[in-house]
């Protein structure tokens, strides 16, 4: 919270009172930041529902709420859009997150529910197998150093999410379910440009089979790890005192598959359905998007 600054009367009686006003005034506002409290609620409005290298849907908003206290935090995060640019069905989906973020340092946990006509946390809980439809569940662990927050100008940040409970099962050569323990890594940094331009760039990758290789074998003749997201978005923000506001474009290509013997098919693909304005895509996604917040902290 920014200090107010104080304008000392010349009168007497404000010259005997001011030092004491201006020094309870301190000491109040000093109470209010030991409280350590935060909170934090609007909304994004996107063209497209971009996440970790695939396209998710069309128009979207997507509003949260985050409550914090000395590092402790609860979040929620909704999805409401379209699978698609026809607004033939929405998309609903809500994640729910328990953390702590300190000193670069952030640990949380999220239960993502992407809603089917059911109930959020359906009967049955997390016990599901690949073609077991009656959960859309799952659970993910997140562990990210951030070291920007410790020293302003070197914004590198690495981030793991792994899913540990819910519908996250493929079946192995024994024809049987087996957890994939589905893993995204990221690695960003940010740069600043001018006119307070913003350019965030993302490489993301997957080490092991799960969900970001759709379940196949993530090993190529290349004998590398799968490459599923490598991002660019310029951002220019806003503020005023309590009040954010964002404007960004995105652009995101999903690298996974490909190798020596296929790169130039694939990466001709991509051309030409940039060429044809299809952003459904799988390999090359944009998006354009704005986010407005509200925010305070005691």
């Amino acid at each position: 919270m920014k200090k107010t600054l104080l304008i000392l009367a010349l009168a007497l009686i404000g010259v005997s009172a001011c030092p004491y006003q201006a020094y309870a005034k301190d000491k109040e506002e000093g109470a209010k930041k030991e409280l350590g409290i935060t909170f934090e609620v609007g909304a994004d409005v996107v063209s497209s529902y971009l996440w970790r290298g695939y396209n998710l849907g069309g128009i979207s908003i997507q509003p949260s709420a985050t409550f914090g206290w000395k590092g402790l935090y609860v979040c929620g995060w909704a999805n409401i859009g379209a699978d698609n640019w026809t607004f033939e069905d929405l998309n609903p989906e809500l994640d729910i997150t328990i953390g702590y973020d300190n000193f670069g340092v952030q640990v949380d946990l999220t239960h993502l529910h992407y809603f089917n006509n059911e109930a959020y946390f359906p009967k049955g809980g997390f016990k599901v197998i690949p073609d077991d439809t009656t959960s859309t569940s799952t659970m993910e662990l997140h562990a990210g150093f951030h070291l920007g927050d410790i020293i302003e100008k070197v914004p590198l940040s690495i981030d793991w999410y792994t899913t540990i409970f819910g519908n996250d099962y493929f079946i192995n050569d024994k024809g049987e379910a087996q957890r994939a323990w589905s893993t995204y890594i990221e690695l960003g940094y940010q740069f600043k440009l001018p006119l307070g331009i913003i350019l965030d760039t993302r490489v993301g990758i997957t080490p092991w089979r799960g969900m970001y290789s759709n379940y196949e074998e993530v090993w190529r003749n290349a004998k590398t790890v799968a490459i599923n997201n490598i991002n660019l978005r310029l951002q220019r923000d806003f503020e005023l005192k309590h009040v954010f506001l964002g404007v960004w474009g995105e652009c995101m290509l999903n690298c996974y598959g490909i190798d020596k013997t296929n790169v130039k098919t694939e990466l001709s693909s991509v051309v030409n359905e940039f060429e044809q304005g299809n952003n459904n895509y799988q390999r090359l996604n944009w998006r354009i998007g704005a986010s407005l917040y509200f925010g305070n902290e005691w």
